[in-house]
């Protein structure tokens, strides 16, 4: 039996690390794959057995309506069985969408809910996450509650909802930090944690109320997206304890990604939460962490599936496709 796979987001990294995940695995004959975006020839496009064009709710005169009732509309002429999201805009609508579209199509819908959206888009919502469940945390504030004066330098100043390091600034003084605060559309200011030789993008696996994997990789980042991982045999045992409580206390579902910094003390503190799969997600799946195919063996195979995972550095790099004209 084939099934049918929707995705979201072709031209997307986040969209093509799913459909790479399912292309490049053993199980890819299993699967027809129907991609979603909103402009034609995307690479992730050609890869698809199917892509269609959403029209664009952020266009004037669109609405989220016309939106869903054409992917609802394409789910069901499809026979669409599960469907991944590969756009963070998308999220939180499929999120409080996502009970009305499984009883229509019979679709599942791999979202979180809309509380857990809500926390990994707001950076600040995050750290309050954190902090009110006494997990270790980078020093956070607003403007309107920081003394200024009595900051540790260097800190870091960035949009609370935001994405992939785009207006992420690391400021030495005040000065700085003053000229940063009103470049930014509702800012926040934040402790700056160890340094970039620390970072790791951690993945978990969340269904049926309990973690199933987790995954962490030392990462070095390029244009804010990771372009170095490194994945050890030797895990690091605080690291893991601390993805179990994030994992344990969040409960998304499906695929979730953590990004975190370990302190001078040693100690890891998480500054970003992803609810959903991330651009590493093909990465992770280098390493024999196939989280794509975990979710659709477990959704719909009831199976799970046992990772054999491998160790050592994975690169992105450019490459090129050749689109043949008949």
């Amino acid at each position: 039996m084939k099934y049918n796979i929707g995705i979201t987001g072709t031209g997307s990294l986040i969209g093509q690390s799913i459909i790479k995940s399912i292309k490049n695995s053993e199980f890819s004959s299993d699967y027809n794959l129907i991609g979603f975006d909103y402009f034609k020839d995307t690479v992730g496009s050609f890869w698809c057995d199917k892509n269609y064009i959403l029209p664009d709710f952020f266009k004037k005169n669109a609405t989220e309506n016309e939106w869903l009732k054409e992917l609802t509309s394409k789910i069901i002429d499809e026979k669409i069985d599960i469907l991944f999201v590969g756009v963070d805009f998308e999220l939180i609508v499929l999120a409080e969408n996502k009970i009305n579209i499984e009883k229509e199509t019979s679709c599942k819908v791999v979202v979180s809910d809309p509380q857990v959206i809500n926390i990994g888009n707001d950076k600040y919502l995050t750290y309050e996450f954190l902090k009110n469940n006494n997990l270790s945390h980078p020093k956070t504030f607003l403007p309107n509650e920081c003394d200024f004066d009595n900051l540790k330098w260097p800190v870091i100043v960035k949009p609370r909802i935001g994405a992939r390091s785009r207006g992420v600034f690391k400021v030495q003084n005040k000065k700085d930090l003053l000229e940063k605060i009103n470049m930014i559309y509702n800012p926040i200011i934040q402790e700056y944690i160890g340094n970039e030789f620390n970072e790791y993008t951690c993945g978990i696996i969340f269904l049926d109320g309990e973690l199933k994997n987790k995954i962490s990789l030392k990462r070095s980042l390029k244009e804010g997206n990771t372009f170095l991982s490194e994945h050890f045999r030797e895990t690091n045992k605080k690291i893991n304890d601390y993805i179990d409580s994030i994992a344990k206390l969040l409960k998304p579902y499906g695929s979730c990604n953590l990004q975190l910094r370990v302190d001078d003390k040693g100690i890891p503190k998480l500054f970003e939460i992803n609810p959903r799969h991330s651009g590493t997600t093909y990465i992770r799946s280098l390493f024999g962490y196939n989280e794509v195919i975990f979710i659709l063996k477990n959704i719909l195979e009831k199976k799970h599936i046992k990772f054999d995972l491998n160790y050592g550095l994975a690169m992105r790099y450019f490459e090129e496709k050749l689109i043949k004209y008949n």
